[in-house]
């Protein structure tokens, strides 16, 4: 971190004026990160488990013998197939992306595909919602990487973090959180059992209560989806528990959801920071189509990190004919990946 000038992403947005990016900055940034996953999975098939702002390191693009008050525009230029994007920034936000902190990480395919472990539950907050609802039956791959980029693009769109901040009031009621104590405790969710008990300072099995909040923020977020996940068993227990009470008119727990949805629905609440982020989204053409691919219910249907380039959110990016000629700041190109 000490070779990045601007640290990780979520300290550089904290330190602006605004706490928060332009529009434009925002797909600037996001799309750094998508190409960045991009090659890390091409070239070592890497999956990361704990995408986050924190993860993100950002450089400055700027020429250091250059005052930033002369300094002209700068160009990044991507190559990618057959396609070149072109990232103008001005000097005031000008940084290169760099994904950071492997430690978590897996390299190669040998367990894509097998059951998730507990060295999958990394950041709490960010784990993937399949991993509550399927349980053991949870699967490995690049689906937890997906998932935490959209969060990372809703983090960039509002300038907080999505549960810990945004929704940090928002707590999962008591008869749902009943329920899904006794599904987690069942030997077919029992890896959340694991991930979520932990030993106190005098030795005491203490559970974590994370979990609950993160399902129910999630789908006071995003709502529940009536599809269901590949791989997921009919007659699923999570799905029936959410049915039963929070989804089940006139009861206490579902009186207190229609409360939250109110507030923090990503599609309609009045919260203002979720009202602003949603005009935000939505004045971009295709940002909040990319954004409910990537958080998508079903890992499987989720935007990879390729659809995310390729996406109408960044079509706006691609390098005109004659745009070449038309910028005379600082022009960098990362044309490894280009066809052309």
């Amino acid at each position: 971190m000490e070779l990045c000038k601007h640290k990780d992403a979520e300290e550089y947005l904290r330190k602006l004026p605004t706490k928060m990016l332009s529009p434009s900055d925002c797909r600037n940034v996001l799309f750094q990160m998508a190409f960045a996953l991009h090659v890390a999975a091409r070239q070592l098939e890497m999956k990361h488990y704990d995408l986050k702002l924190l993860n993100f390191f950002l450089q400055s693009a700027l020429d250091d013998s250059t005052p930033e008050y002369l300094h002209p525009h700068v160009v990044l230029r991507y190559g990618v197939g057959s396609l070149v994007f072109r990232l103008r920034m001005p000097p005031s936000s000008a940084v290169v992306v760099k994904l950071a902190d492997y430690g978590t990480s897996v390299l190669g395919s040998d367990f894509d595909g097998q059951p998730i472990s507990i060295a999958q539950f990394t950041t709490f907050e960010n784990t993937p919602p399949e991993y509550f609802i399927l349980g053991n039956d949870a699967k490995q791959g690049y689906g937890h990487d997906y998932f935490g980029l959209g969060l990372c693009m809703l983090h960039l769109f509002t300038g907080h973090c999505p549960y810990e901040e945004i929704l940090e009031d928002v707590v999962c009621p008591q008869a749902l959180k009943t329920k899904l104590r006794r599904i987690w405790n069942s030997k077919t969710h029992d890896i959340i059992k694991y991930a979520m008990m932990y030993e106190d300072s005098d030795g005491k099995e203490v559970e974590d209560e994370t979990f609950y909040h993160t399902l129910y923020r999630f789908i006071v977020l995003f709502g529940m989806p009536e599809n269901k996940i590949k791989g997921e068993r009919s007659n699923n227990k999570v799905r029936r528990a959410i049915k039963s009470t929070i989804l089940k008119p006139g009861c206490q727990d579902a009186i207190a959801f229609e409360s939250d949805r109110c507030m923090f629905s990503l599609s309609t609440g009045n919260n203002e920071i979720i009202a602003d982020a949603r005009r935000r989204l939505e004045g971009m053409d295709g940002a909040m189509e990319l954004l409910l691919r990537l958080i998508c219910f079903d890992p499987a249907e989720r935007a990879a990190p390729i659809d995310v380039i390729n996406s109408k959110f960044m079509s706006g990016l691609l390098e005109g004919v004659d745009s070449a000629s038309n910028d005379c700041g600082i022009i960098r190109s990362y044309m490894h990946y280009s066809n052309k």
